[in-house]
């Protein structure tokens, strides 16, 4: 299961990212996005495979897609020249 609903996450970020590092981020923003994802991922499989008390990986997966769509929108605000 934490595999599938890792797969179910990542991919959607990889697309998204891939997109926003050809918007021209800031490298600083950049690295915190991609740092910060790969983090509580890595927190949310943990959460997974040891059973952490609920809140961390429900915190874990909202954060991981906070910042999914702040990127998202990073890239829609550039193509859209917002």
């Amino acid at each position: 299961r934490g595999h599938l609903n890792d797969l179910e996450n990542i991919v959607p970020f990889l697309g998204i990212g891939l997109l926003y590092a050809l918007s021209g981020p800031e490298l600083y923003t950049a690295l915190l996005h991609f740092r910060i994802f790969a983090g509580v991922r890595i927190a949310h499989t943990f959460a997974y495979l040891i059973p952490l008390p609920q809140p961390s990986r429900g915190l874990s997966w909202v954060v991981g897609y906070a910042v999914t769509i702040s990127m998202a929108y990073k890239v829609l605000k550039t193509a859209l020249y917002l």
